[in-house]
């Protein structure tokens, strides 16, 4: 087998692709929002709205104004503005386009794991279950509601490198090795880069197993650094600016361990895999887990558990079944986090590794796995092989077992009292509201009722089983149940908003009565103030500069030293006049959940003239300076060095006028009669440049941290005329290493091509 194609018939393929499709197409509703109400959907609409805008007026942005008073664009990682298959943005609406970004990912991804399992022999019936539990189960599914459409596009490549990997190992390594080599460039393109880093630590598992396993451990490595070499080349244009934002974020070196270890998979939450409701539902205020269901749900379906179980004892693929179980609990250790010493371990000694957080996502390799061992057991049932009786009754055994449990709860739902309210002091606590006897009392029935319900199918698939040994067309229930359960799930899970639920009506009424060039804080949708076209002074993304971050906390009586992109601002003191911030619209701090406005009579403009400095070595000496009562930042700039040349102190200033070109240039025209200060209240960063116009009496000039956050040019006697600009290198370096390496990976596919045809 020389080639992917040769392993699966065009007709095994078509109909493949039709099952999934055709599941897919009728779980989806048109021309709706996909939402849930709030989390990570108005970040990703937001930033794909400001992405398709910018692009359609001509101008591809590397700088986001609209989030944290100004942050890097393109090296935010979620901005996925490279990833092709994102100009669909360009030219439909953008409910539209996000709809339609989700299903053909959620297909892709079905797809990929269906073709995985015919390319390893498996039935297409059987290929096309382990499909549908991979898209419908919880690592994937509750991505979708919440509107995480990038970390869908990201998981989307994930099978297809595997089943790359594979065929690889197998047969000719040249054309597989370079198609797993695209699709780990798209993975990182795509919009999640820890999906991205997390396949790449399971791809590595997977490699280091079979090498166990199957011998070949030299071809297996070398493959394996070939794919990686590959993808990292043709996705240069991405990561090298994302590493050159990651180096002035709060990610640039290791997080505090409480942050990192934040969203590790809570043990008992191994219930899902038979009852993803024991906790409660996501969309209310109902969830108790520990953290949040779409970081924690392993629902596979219950007959999804007794197919894999029924692989791992086949005789014809219960070794292949068994690696991919261990390899799915490999990777479920390490979804446990800080649940287990191997976390702390990896972040005090792995380099790198202190870098990240949320290890629940393990989970999503785990799944592929998981969903193979699935089709793997769909197949043997097809196949018509009898399972052991021992392990049939097992299975009924052990689903009486669970139902008995969860009639016990049912009947006495209080027992779960004191697990609730443990949950309660956690880190997702802000989801529990009102836990009093009523609440506990709903829970524990829910928790009891959604686990017999598990219990019992698992009790029903045993006895199918026991069934099938008489009679073997018993066991074809199972394939009708799963996707059955499958679909009940995701239906259950599954909710819609209109795009105008993004924005409040009266915010934007007050900031449109209001124009000017300010920012404001919103506590409701902070990361979708891109939609009232008015920058935020604060977000949720992990792109946040430090020195940003800093300033933040600084200012809310937190220690600097802790800074991340999480912070709960709760004051707004006067020194955010610096940040230009007009207006506070606070309703997620009210209990009564009605909307505040607080105003900010005095923000400074966009560029100020002064002539009074001090220069301070370290943010240490300025911080406090900056939060001291007496600070005026029209009166006071604290530098970092000395500037050249030096304001004339107490001198007529002169004027100053700034104009937007886009979100990446900046036109400043001053007149000054004496050497002043620039002050412009936006961002500093070490890749913004100045660059003179021919008028300009001044042909250079340095941009400096003023007041440790924002930026700073000296300017002489005379008219200037200059303009800021973000340009980070890594950009330019990156573009070129990306388009050498694409055209060098078409002209080695023909060629692979060439050899294959010729063979």
């Amino acid at each position: 087998m020389d080639s992917l194609a040769a392993a699966a018939p065009l007709r095994r393929r078509i109909w493949l692709f039709a099952l999934l499709s055709v599941a897919v197409v009728f779980l989806l509703p048109e021309n709706l929002y996909l939402s849930s109400k709030q989390w990570d959907l108005p970040q990703f609409a937001a930033w794909r709205a400001f992405a398709a805008d910018s692009i359609r007026a001509g101008h591809f942005p590397l700088w986001n104004p609209y989030a944290y008073s100004g942050q890097p664009f393109l090296g935010d990682f979620n901005s996925a503005e490279l990833y092709l298959p994102n100009v669909i943005f360009l030219f439909l609406p953008l409910a539209r386009a996000f709809n339609l970004s989700l299903l053909l990912h959620l297909l892709l991804l079905g797809w990929g794991v269906g073709y995985w399992s015919v390319r390893r022999g498996c039935h297409p019936v059987a290929a096309a279950l382990a499909g549908i539990a991979a898209m419908l189960s919880g690592p994937v599914f509750m991505r979708l509601p919440t509107g995480q459409v990038g970390n869908i596009c990201s998981m989307a490549w994930a099978p297809w490198m595997f089943c790359a990997l594979e065929a690889a190992w197998q047969g000719r390594p040249g054309r597989p090795a370079l198609l797993a080599g695209a699709c780990v460039a798209l993975q990182i393109l795509g919009g999640q880069p820890q999906y991205a880093v997390f396949v790449a630590m399971a791809a590595g598992l997977h490699t280091m197993v079979y090498a166990v396993a199957k011998r070949g451990w030299w071809r297996k490595l070398w493959v394996l650094a070939t794919a990686y070499a590959v993808g990292l080349l043709l996705s240069a244009m991405q990561w090298l600016p994302g590493l050159a934002a990651k180096a002035e974020s709060v990610r640039q070196g290791k997080l505090p361990y409480d942050f990192a270890r934040v969203s590790s998979f809570p043990p008992e939450n191994l219930l899902t895999l038979l009852t993803p409701e024991f906790f409660g539902h996501m969309f209310g205020y109902d969830y108790w887990g520990r953290i949040v269901l779409w970081e924690s749900c392993l629902f596979v379906g219950v007959s999804g558990v007794a197919l894999a179980v029924v692989a791992l004892a086949g005789r014809e693929r219960g070794e292949q079944a068994r690696l991919d179980i261990l390899l799915a609990g490999l990777l479920f250790i390490l979804a446990l986090g800080d649940y287990t010493p191997l976390q702390h371990l990896m972040y005090e000694y792995v380099p790198g590794f202190g870098d990240m957080r949320a290890f629940a996502k393990f989970d999503f390799p785990a799944l592929l796995f998981v969903a193979l061992a699935i089709g793997g057991g769909a197949d043997a049932i097809l196949c018509q092989h009898r399972v052991n009786p021992i392990l049939s009754t097992g299975l009924v055994g052990a689903g009486l077992a669970g139902a008995g449990v969860g009639g016990w709860l049912w009947l006495s739902p209080t027992n779960v009292g004191g697990w609730i309210k443990q949950n309660d002091q956690g880190q997702f606590s802000i989801y529990l509201k009102n836990v009093d006897a009523t609440f506990i009392n709903q829970a524990g029935k829910l928790a009891g009722w959604s686990l017999a319900v598990g219990g019992l199918l698992l009790a029903l698939d045993g006895l199918i089983l026991l069934l099938a040994r008489r009679q073997p067309r018993w066991g074809l229930c199972l394939l009708v149940i799963l996707p059955l359960e499958l679909l009940a799930f995701a239906g259950n899970f599954f909710a819609t908003t209109p795009e105008g639920s993004l924005s409040s009506s009266t915010i934007g009424n007050i900031l449109a009565s209001h124009p000017g060039d300010y920012r404001i804080f919103n506590t409701d949708r902070a990361d979708a103030d891109y939609f009232y076209h008015v920058p935020s002074i604060w977000d949720d993304s992990p792109s946040v500069l430090k020195r940003y971050a800093e300033f933040i906390y600084a200012s809310q009586g937190a220690d600097p030293d802790q800074a991340t992109q999480t912070v709960s601002i709760k004051k707004i003191p006067p020194v955010y006049s610096l940040l230009r911030m007009k207006y506070a619209f606070v309703t997620a701090m009210i209990s009564d959940g009605r909307l505040r406005v607080g105003t900010n009579p005095n923000p400074l403009p966009r560029a100020v003239l002064a002539s009074g400095y001090r220069v301070l070595p370290s943010r240490d000496a300025i911080l406090p300076m900056l939060m001291g009562p007496d600070f005026d930042p029209r009166q006071l700039v604290y530098l970092e060095n000395e500037p050249n040349p030096k304001p004339q102190i107490g001198a007529a200033l002169g004027s100053v006028r700034a104009v937007e070109d886009n979100s990446d240039q900046l036109t400043i025209v001053a007149d000054v009669p004496v050497p002043a200060l620039l002050l412009v209240t936006d961002l500093y960063s070490r890749d913004w440049r100045a660059r003179a116009l021919q008028d300009s009496v001044q042909k250079e000039y340095t941009i400096m941290p003023a007041d440790y956050i924002m930026r700073a040019v000296p300017l002489s006697a005379g008219h200037h005329h200059l303009v800021m600009e973000y340009a980070p290198p890594s950009f330019q370096q990156g573009l070129w290493i990306s388009a050498i390496a694409w055209m060098g990976w078409v002209i080695l596919m023909m060629a692979a091509n060439f050899r294959v045809r010729k063979a």
